[in-house]
C-alpha cells in the first residue's frame, strides 16, 4: 500500500500543471453600471461628446445599457519561450438577462499600473453594457506577470494567452454561474492590439467549438518595420516606444541589442526607467519629446548602420504578422480595419499592406480609410465600429 501511494505521489508531482485546469484563481471583483463604463471611456480617449453621432451612441447606452460584472482572474498560460506562467485578465459579463456572445478584446499598450486586473477595468470593456461577455488579458509583462518584460508584438503568444484566457473564463462560469460561455465570438484590437487580435482570429479559424462572427482592427502595428521605416523618415512618433521594443526583443527573442548603440542623450541615460513600462505614453512624450533625431543613435539616419541597428530591424521584420494569404480566414467572418492617413504613431501603410493581403479573392473585408484624425482619435471611432457589429 505504501508504494503504491508513493508512486500515486510521484506521478501526480510529475503531472503537468495544465492538468489543474487553467483557471487558478479569481483575484476581485466589482459592479460597473453602464454609466461608469460609458464615463470611464471619456476620460481615457479625450472623447469630444460634442458631436451628435457619437453623443447618440453615448445616450442609448447610458440609458440601455446592461450594469456589468467585472471579475479579475489569473490562470495558467505560457510566455513567448514557452514557459509556464501564472497571468492575468478580466472577465466582463451583464449582472442580468440573456448573453449574447463572446467579445475577445486583446489589449493596447498602457503602463503596467493600468491593466485590467489591477484596476478591475478597462477601457475595452465598455462593449459589455449590450449584453456581451467581454474577454481582456493582460498580456505578459502586465499584471501577475508584471516581474516580466512586457511581450511587445509577439503576437503568437499574446494570441495564446488570449485564447488560455477563454479556457479558464469557461472554468469560471461553469463553476461559478453553471453555465457555457456562448459559441458567438467577436475580436477587436486596436494600436498594438490589433496584429494580436489578427493573430488570435487566424487561432480560432478552424475550431469548430465556437462561432467567429467578426474581427475588428483599428489603427494597427500589423508591421513594425514600415513603423520604423515611417518614423525614420517623418522624423517624429507621438509616442516613445523604441526603448520597450528593445527590451522587449532582448528578453523574448536573444536579440542582444546594445542600449548604447541604438540610443543616445536622456532616453539612454534612462534606458531602464523608459523601456520598463512604468511610464504612461503621455507622461513619456511631454519628458522626452516627438522628434526622434533627439534620442535614436545617429546611426540610424545614416547611410551605414550598426549591427545591433540592423538586428533590431531584422527583428522588427519578423514579427510581421501575414495577411490570409498565408493564413487563411472563413469567407464567413467579416472583417473591419480602420486606419487615419494622419495617424501620428502608426502609419496608414500598415492597414494599407494588410488590406491588400485580405481582400479579394481570399476575403470581403471592410477598409475605413480616414482622411483626418489622430491614433488616438481613430482609436474611439473603431469602438464605434464595434459597437455598430454588435446591435
Amino acid at each position: 500500500m505504501k508504494k503504491i501511494l508513493l508512486a500515486l505521489v510521484i506521478l501526480c508531482a510529475s503531472a503537468p500543471a495544465f492538468a489543474q485546469g487553467r483557471l487558478v484563481s479569481v483575484l476581485r471583483e466589482q459592479i460597473l453600471t453602464p454609466g461608469q463604463q460609458v464615463d470611464s471611456v471619456v476620460r481615457e480617449f479625450g472623447i469630444d461628446v460634442s458631436g451628435k453621432e457619437i453623443n447618440r451612441v453615448f445616450d442609448f447606452l447610458r440609458k440601455h445599457g446592461k450594469s456589468v460584472h467585472c471579475v479579475a482572474i489569473s490562470y495558467r498560460t505560457v510566455d513567448p519561450k514557452g514557459r509556464e506562467v501564472i497571468a492575468s485578465g478580466l472577465v466582463s459579463y451583464p449582472t442580468r438577462g440573456r448573453i449574447r456572445g463572446v467579445v475577445e478584446m486583446l489589449p493596447y499598450t498602457r503602463e503596467k499600473s493600468m491593466c485590467g486586473s489591477k484596476r478591475l477595468y478597462a477601457t475595452e470593456i465598455v462593449v459589455s453594457v449590450l449584453g456581451h461577455v467581454i474577454l481582456v488579458p493582460d498580456n505578459i509583462g502586465y499584471g501577475t506577470t508584471e516581474h516580466l518584460p512586457i511581450a511587445y508584438q509577439m503576437t503568437d503568444n499574446s494570441a495564446l494567452v488570449a485564447a488560455h484566457l477563454r479556457e479558464a473564463a469557461q472554468e469560471y462560469f461553469q463553476r461559478e454561474q453553471q453555465r457555457e460561455l456562448p459559441k458567438k465570438t467577436y475580436i477587436f484590437g486596436y494600436s498594438l492590439g490589433a496584429p494580436n487580435a489578427l493573430a488570435l482570429a487566424y487561432l480560432y479559424a478552424s475550431r469548430k467549438d465556437l462561432q467567429l462572427v467578426a474581427v475588428c482592427l483599428g489603427s494597427g502595428s500589423y508591421d513594425p518595420s514600415l513603423v520604423l521605416n515611417h518614423t525614420l523618415i517623418n522624423g517624429n512618433i507621438n509616442y516613445l516606444i523604441y526603448p520597450g521594443f528593445a527590451r522587449s526583443l532582448n528578453a523574448w527573442l536573444d536579440a542582444g541589442l546594445q542600449p548604447e548603440k541604438l540610443f543616445k542623450g536622456k532616453v539612454l541615460e534612462d534606458y531602464e526607467r523608459v523601456s520598463s513600462g512604468l511610464l504612461s505614453p503621455k507622461l513619456m512624450t511631454a519628458t522626452y519629446g516627438t522628434d526622434v533625431r533627439n534620442y535614436l543613435h545617429p546611426e540610424f539616419f545614416k547611410g551605414k548602420e550598426n549591427d545591433d541597428i540592423r538586428r533590431m530591424r531584422s527583428a522588427l521584420a519578423g514579427l510581421a504578422i501575414p495577411g490570409v494569404a498565408k493564413r487563411p480566414l472563413p469567407a464567413s467572418v467579416q472583417v473591419v480595419i480602420r486606419h487615419s492617413a494622419q495617424d501620428d504613431i502608426v502609419p496608414v501603410a500598415c492597414s494599407d499592406q494588410l488590406y491588400e493581403q485580405l481582400r479579394a479573392p481570399f476575403h470581403p473585408v471592410r477598409y475605413i480609410r480616414d482622411s483626418k484624425g489622430t491614433h488616438y482619435e481613430v482609436g474611439s471611432r473603431s469602438f464605434i465600429d464595434l459597437f455598430l457589429l454588435l446591435l
